[in-house]
């Protein structure tokens, strides 16, 4: 066994996932679910995501070597905090969430001296939520980003890493603030577009009319705008700073398309829209 025993907390879709996983690899002892939802649990239990399910912190946490907090954004920091009193000496706590610095500022200055603490993101997901939606598979040949800072303890780090490799991750570090400014652009800034877009259409007085002639480019819209409301609005709160800078350029962006189109430049529409074009064929 690599491990004798992780929590996770939290068991919606990346919660779950990763519990079904680590299950799945039988190098974990007991993977132990805590969720305040008593159905979440039952569900987990009888179709063999978790060994062991609790809806208190306390009962979950001892023992751990690695706690996982899968929470939204918003609660991860006060959910580190609770899990203080209860962690085993050497535990180990990461998370699972989209934005970096809030919450390794949130929990570092405040962490015991026997337990330890990585910031974690897995690159995965779906427009699916809930613990029905976990699928071991989720994290295969995905990245996971790991920030560590000078206050990282290495053994916990290479501990967290081994989690991760363990599902199938492919582990990268860089420092919070460049993660928080790579997914500003990359992962919160086209939700936001996404979100933008629908509301768009939905606020004109033909919406309904418009939306019975929604093609495929509109859906893969709907399908991002169908993301959890909640969950991104507490990102969104969380990484204001570099998200108002990736607004900023994309407001920039649409202007200079719209500037374009206004004066019949239809040159360099034709190089932007080139550009673009490009870019996806690469990716």
């Amino acid at each position: 066994m690599e491990f004798e025993k992780i929590t996770i907390i939290g068991l919606g879709l990346i919660g779950g996932s990763l519990a079904r996983a680590l299950k799945e690899s039988n190098e974990v002892g007991a993977v132990v679910g805590i969720d305040p939802d008593r159905e979440t649990i039952e569900y987990a239990l009888g179709n063999g995501i978790i060994d062991i399910g609790s809806s208190d912190i306390k009962e979950g946490v001892g023992g751990a070597e690695i706690i996982v907090i899968s929470t939204h954004v918003g609660i991860i920091t006060d959910t580190a905090k609770s899990v203080f009193p209860s962690a085993t000496q050497g535990a180990i706590i990461t998370d699972v969430g989209s934005v970096k610095s809030a919450v390794v500022k949130g929990i570092e200055p405040y962490l015991p001296a026997d337990i330890h603490f990585i910031g974690g993101h897995p690159i995965a997901g779906t427009e699916n939520s809930g613990v029905k939606s976990a699928d071991s598979k989720l994290f295969n040949g995905k990245r996971c980003i790991l920030t560590p800072t000078e206050k990282t303890d290495p053994l916990a780090k290479s501990k967290v890493t081994g989690m991760w490799e363990l599902v199938g991750s492919e582990v990268r570090e860089m420092d919070p603030e460049t993660h928080d400014h790579i997914f500003g652009l990359v992962s919160h800034l086209p939700h936001i577009v996404a979100y933008s877009l629908i509301n768009t259409v939905l606020n004109a007085q033909d919406s309904d009319v418009l939306l019975e002639f929604a093609g495929g480019g509109l859906k893969d819209y709907t399908r991002v705008a169908a993301s959890s409301p909640e969950m991104w609005a507490q990102i969104f709160k969380a990484n204001k700073s570099h998200l108002l800078e990736a607004i900023s350029m994309f407001k920039d962006s649409l202007g200079e398309i719209e500037e374009a189109i206004e004066n019949e430049d239809f040159d360099t529409l034709k190089k932007k829209l080139d550009k673009a074009a490009r870019t996806k064929r690469n990716l």
